[in-house]
């Protein structure tokens, strides 16, 4: 092997830049996996839940006062009557459409009806399911459910984009006061406050669809709002300074 061969099979891969396209298709693919490990596992504790007797109200009106209770919050916390009927509709019209899109409407239809099945084996499955109606109401609820928390989600992204900002023009001042000042470099720390910048808009969207309980979504979202503009102004400030 030549030095060049095994200076160049050495050589660090160069990371994705987020403005690259397999930078914003890694964030899509990211996005698209927390929302479904959210959604599947909502509805696992939703069903324990119900198995262990552990809700008020109990069964699947469980998870109908959820969605109940939080579009209620969208339609109070927003005074202006124009934008209340807004996000009522924006919510209402994503949690339908993840009912429809993931197949639970058709499924919930083809249960409850009378229609005689191909073959009898049909016939039994449906029966077993409707004895295990209560757990399926409650799977069609909570998916609704998760489709208006991710109306809820899209929504908190401008706030994201405006803190984001913001820290980013201050992290640029500390950066050039570090440079003229003479300020000490530090690749590892620049590069361990950035890998927190993705568990700021991952973790509170997981914990937010997953939440077995009505959670306001200033209580969850705020904090890591904040959070995620603490580290874009640490990270920035502690950008190299010489490039």
């Amino acid at each position: 092997m030549s030095p060049r061969t095994g200076y160049a099979a050495s050589a660090p891969v160069e990371p994705r830049r987020i403005w690259s396209v397999p930078g914003l298709l890694d964030h899509v693919v990211a996005f698209l996996t927390v929302t479904l490990l959210g959604w599947l596992l909502s509805i696992l504790l939703e069903w324990c839940g119900i198995a262990l007797g552990g809700w008020d109200p109990p069964g699947a009106d469980h998870s109908v006062h959820l969605l109940r209770t939080e579009l209620h919050w969208l339609d109070r916390d927003f005074t202006t009557p124009l934008v209340a009927g807004r996000l009522i509709e924006w919510a209402s019209w994503g949690a339908n459409l993840l009912y429809h899109w993931s197949g639970l409407a058709g499924f919930m239809r083809w249960v409850v009806s009378d229609q005689p099945a191909p073959w009898a084996g049909l016939d039994t499955i449906r029966q077993v399911l409707r004895y295990w109606g209560e757990y399926l109401l409650a799977a069609a609820s909570i998916t609704q459910l998760v489709g208006a928390r991710l109306v809820v989600v899209v929504l908190t992204l401008p706030a994201y984009a405006m803190v984001g900002v913001m820290s980013l023009v201050d992290g640029l001042v500390q950066r050039d006061l570090r440079r003229f000042g003479g300020g000490l470099e530090s690749g590892l720390l620049y590069h361990h406050l950035k890998a927190m910048l993705r568990p700021m808009l991952s973790l509170p969207i997981f914990l937010y669809l997953i939440s077995p309980w009505s959670l306001h979504p200033t209580t969850i979202f705020v904090p890591f709002i904040l959070g995620f503009g603490y580290f874009v102004q640490r990270t920035v400030a502690r950008f190299k300074k010489y490039l």
